[in-house]
């Protein structure tokens, strides 16, 4: 039955390539600022905010220990919190004090923040729920979230909040996905969701596929027509849409231009999504699985 479902969705993709513009592709989430934040709404940069971001926490809102006590808010006992690095630098001056603009000394400063979430206090409540406000009031679609939730137990898979989406199959691997009242709509925080999925099945451990393609490179170009692909096979076989949306086809056909838009790529693109899609299927499959009752 999948096999079925697989072809219909390449055949009507590769009809649509044909009738779509790229130009008028949209991203289908908006950005909340999720983004690691200090408490004045200034977002973190370089090194701490790749510090920040994965630190585990929900919220991306962070201060120093005097900060949120100025906040009157307390650092709940036992709570850690993240190093982060304060450079400035100093440039040089002319012999009539003038900056030359090139640098003579660089200090540095090291210092600990705590996230919201380490801390008590009602400020600190009131500054989470102004950013959930922002959200849309969307509710899970069930099948779905199990498919998702899943798949990322079972391949031990950490999800981080992000304004991005995409997968890291760094040291620690993880995908990164805005939260799903960032969507436009359910169905497009799923399809987004099991794009980067599609991307994590090819990790060595898992189907190994060529993942190190550069941005803009053929190689990159042809693992994104496989994610994307991917992502349209999973959606349909969890019922999510009846034909593939329209903002498929826009989002392949761009990356099908870097590939001298060539179908022949879409075929093989296919072949490999397919066998994403039914490894990610199967991967979920596992972690909902009834547990076996031991024999007395």
């Amino acid at each position: 039955m999948s096999d079925k479902i697989y072809q219909i969705v390449t055949d009507q993709i590769i009809k649509q390539l044909e009738q779509v513009n790229t130009a008028d592709y949209n991203q289908p989430w908006f950005c909340v600022g999720h983004s690691p934040v200090n408490l004045r709404g200034t977002a973190y940069r370089g090194i701490n905010h790749i510090l920040l971001s994965h630190s585990g926490h929900q919220s991306n809102i962070w201060g120093t220990f005097n900060q949120w006590k100025e906040k009157e808010c307390s650092v709940k006992k036992g709570e850690r919190g993240q190093i982060v690095v304060l450079w400035k630098f100093f440039n040089e001056a002319d012999e009539e004090g003038n900056d030359t603009g090139k640098t003579s000394s660089v200090m540095t400063r090291y210092y600990k923040v705590f996230n919201s979430e380490q801390v008590e206090g009602e400020p600190a409540r009131t500054i989470e729920q102004k950013f959930k406000e922002k959200l849309l009031n969307h509710d899970p679609i069930a099948e779905a979230q199990s498919f998702v939730d899943g798949y990322m137990a079972t391949e031990n898979l950490p999800l981080r909040n992000s304004d991005r989406a995409y997968y890291s199959a760094g040291i620690s691997e993880h995908i990164a996905m805005p939260e799903l009242g960032q969507f436009a709509s359910r169905e497009h925080f799923y399809s987004v969701f099991a794009h980067e999925i599609t991307h994590s099945t090819g990790n060595k451990k898992r189907l190994d596929r060529e993942l190190s393609g550069k941005f803009g490179s053929e190689k990159y170009a042809f693992e994104e027509l496989v994610a994307e692909l991917g992502s349209a096979m999973i959606c349909g076989s969890l019922g999510l849409e009846q034909k593939p949306r329209e903002d498929h086809a826009q989002y392949i056909k761009g990356w099908l231009a870097r590939l001298r838009s060539d179908n022949k790529f879409i075929i093989q693109a296919a072949s490999k999504a397919q066998k994403a899609a039914d490894y990610a299927l199967e991967s979920a499959a596992q972690a909902n699985q009834p547990l076996a009752v031991a024999a007395k």
